[in-house]
């Protein structure tokens, strides 16, 4: 069976057991399920970790980061500027008050996707907007941003220019404290193809 639809199944449920417990709160905005559906597959839902640390870098003042991990796993490691809402949270008056706030997108996120997704629907559903998910959570954010790895020589020049990039953004966010992989230093990075050699006339 399609994973997709398996995802879509179990958060469906969720769905379900959420409004029977969101039975009493009042919201006149609850978008249709064939709404959702629709929103689901268009997957405009995700950030992707490069888009959102340029952002972040930037002072991007519209970026509202929502930890949905539990608080312990949040006091550990976060990622600048970032709310802390458990999935179980997500009906109370403070989170009614966090989502309406203009001028903002709100970006779920967690150790992957899977929790981060739960949390969108269920926002999603209860009328909010402005809603997105960090592709990848926090696993693709080390593996990206935090700990970059230099591309194959073979690789086309932007691969090189995304790298410098990552580079720069894990000094950023780690401080200059993260050991990053790469034969040269941090910083001042320069990439240079090798040239291939021209054939020698007449040699065997």
């Amino acid at each position: 069976m399609n994973k997709t639809y398996i995802l879509l199944a179990g958060v469906l449920i969720i769905l379900g057991l959420g409004l029977f417990v969101l039975e009493a709160r009042e919201h006149t905005d609850v978008i249709a399920p064939e709404t959702l559906l629709t929103d689901l597959d268009e997957n405009t839902r995700y950030v992707f970790s490069d888009e959102l640390a340029r952002r972040i870098i930037e002072g991007d003042p519209s970026v509202q980061l929502i930890d949905v991990r539990d608080p312990y796993d949040f006091m550990d490691f976060s990622l600048p500027g970032a709310e802390n809402i458990p999935i179980s949270d997500l009906c109370t008056e403070m989170t009614d008050e966090l989502l309406t706030v203009p001028g903002k997108d709100f970006i779920f996120y967690s150790t992957g996707d899977v929790d981060a997704n739960k949390a969108w629907m269920i926002s999603q559903r209860l009328g909010y907007s402005r809603l997105y998910i960090l592709k990848g959570g926090l696993n693709n954010w080390v593996k990206t941003i935090i700990k970059p790895q230099p591309p194959a020589e073979s690789q086309p020049s932007e691969a090189f220019d995304l790298y410098q990039f990552r580079l720069g953004a894990s000094q950023y966010f780690t401080g200059g404290n993260n050991t990053v992989i790469t034969d040269a230093p941090a910083m001042e990075i320069k990439f240079e193809r090798k040239k291939k050699k021209a054939a020698v006339e007449g040699g065997c």
